[in-house]
C-alpha cells in the first residue's frame, strides 16, 4: 500500500471564470519560472540544509513549493512527485531513498523538465549513482506517456474524425503496452504546491 503526502497552499480557483483554462494558465506561468526565478510564484520553505548541498543554485531558486514532502520517505522506497518541477524535491529524495530506491518526476511542462534534467548527470555523479527519471505526464493520467503522445501526432496530424479515433487508440495503445506508471509500483506519492 503506497501513501500520498501532499503539502499544498490553499487558493481560490479561477476555473470558475467562463473560458479560462487552468491547465493552459499552470503550463505558462510555471514556463516562465523555469526560465527566470520568480520568489512570488509560491511559498519558500526550509529544507535540511545536508540535502540542499548537493543541489546547483538553479534549482533551489526555481522551486516553487510550498512546505517539505520529503521529510515522509525512507532508505529504499519508490516514490513518485506529481508536478516536480525543476526537481528540487526529486533531487532530495533520491539521495533519502538512497541507491536501493528509485525517484520518478511527473510534470507536463517541458522547460521544468528540461531544467529538472540539465542537472541530472551532475547530480547523480555527485551521489555516485543514478535513482531518478523524469517523464513527461499529466498528474490526471499516470498511465499516458506524453512524449510517445507527442511523437505520434508529429507523424499523425489530425484533420478529420476518423483520424482522430486513430490518435484516441494510440493513447489507448500507449496506456496499456507503454505505460508510463504501472499501478501498484510506488511506496509513496508526494506533491508539492501542484494540486491547488
Amino acid at each position: 500500500m503506497s501513501k500520498t503526502i501532499s503539502n499544498e497552499r490553499n487558493a481560490e480557483s479561477p476555473s470558475q471564470s467562463i473560458g479560462y483554462d487552468v491547465e493552459q494558465a499552470v503550463r505558462l506561468r510555471y514556463e516562465a519560472g523555469a526560465k527566470q526565478a520568480e520568489a512570488s510564484l509560491c511559498c519558500p520553505s526550509d529544507y535540511e540544509s545536508d540535502y540542499l548541498e548537493q543541489l546547483p543554485a538553479e534549482i533551489i531558486e526555481k522551486d516553487y513549493g510550498c512546505g517539505d514532502p520529503t521529510k515522509y520517505v525512507n532508505e529504499g522506497e519508490i516514490v513518485v512527485d506529481l508536478g516536480s518541477g525543476a526537481g528540487k524535491n526529486c533531487y532530495i529524495i533520491a539521495q533519502k531513498v538512497g541507491k536501493n530506491g528509485q525517484v520518478i518526476g511527473v510534470d507536463f511542462n517541458d522547460e521544468m523538465l528540461s531544467l529538472a534534467n540539465k542537472y541530472k548527470q551532475e547530480i547523480s555523479d555527485k551521489l555516485g549513482y543514478d535513482n531518478i527519471k523524469f517523464v513527461k505526464g499529466k498528474i490526471q493520467d499516470l498511465k499516458l506517456p506524453l512524449d510517445k503522445v507527442e511523437l505520434w501526432l508529429k507523424n499523425n496530424p489530425i484533420n478529420n474524425l476518423g483520424e482522430l479515433r486513430n490518435f484516441e487508440a494510440e493513447c489507448e495503445r500507449l496506456r496499456k503496452e507503454e505505460t508510463l506508471i504501472k499501478d501498484n509500483t510506488i511506496d509513496i506519492v508526494v506533491s508539492n504546491c501542484v494540486l491547488n
